[in-house]
């Protein structure tokens, strides 16, 4: 209950906010959030880590993003399974990106400004993540138009696509042991992740 009455500014917000203007004010509080905690004070960073889980989570689009990594094999996913692999995969994400933002401690980010059209629904986001005497780092944000405001669905790091990359190596799990198997080989990773 707490985690869904926290969560909820940042969505009813995000409804109205334009896709760069979205970018920028997520990763600014959650930047913010992390160069408020000592790095060496661990209760402080997880706290700070939660903090950027629960204000960026609600922007992602994983059963879009599970959909496109899973690629072709997702049309023959029963619903239990669809179900299973959004769970697993939006599980991993999550971890991969707490590390992540753990990582861009000490950047400061630049959001480009997106020249929005009418009827825009489809948009990529550009930003780069520049720390002091080292070159900057280009994350891009592909992001739709949902009910519930803009999601993101993808995001591309240095020109390296996080769906393309899975997908190849979801691809290859799948044509060993099935899409059960996929199943099966996220939720080890998300066990092992854990211990």
């Amino acid at each position: 209950m707490i985690l869904i009455v926290t969560a909820f500014p940042a969505w009813s917000e995000g409804q109205s906010l334009a896709p760069d203007v979205l970018v920028r004010k997520v990763l600014t509080d959650v930047l913010a959030a992390i160069r408020s905690t000592p790095s060496g004070d661990r209760e402080d960073r997880e706290k700070a880590l939660a903090f950027a889980k629960q204000k960026i989570l609600p922007h992602i689009d994983f059963e879009r993003m599970t959909r496109l990594a899973v690629g072709r094999a997702w049309r023959s996913a029963d619903a239990r399974q669809r179900e299973a692999l959004v769970a697993q995969f939006s599980t991993l994400i999550t971890r991969v990106y707490s590390a992540a933002v753990d990582a861009y401690d000490g950047h400061e980010t630049q959001v480009d400004l997106l020249e929005l059209s009418p009827g825009d629904n489809d948009v990529i986001v550009r930003s780069r993540f520049k720390k002091a005497g080292e070159q900057p780092v280009e994350v891009n944000y592909a992001m739709w138009k949902s009910a519930e405001g803009w999601k993101v669905y993808d995001i591309t790091v240095e020109n390296v696509s996080l769906v393309i990359t899975y997908r190849s190596q979801f691809g290859e799990e799948i044509a060993r042991s099935g899409i059960d198997g996929l199943i099966r080989s996220l939720a080890e990773k998300n066990r092992a992740s854990t211990r």
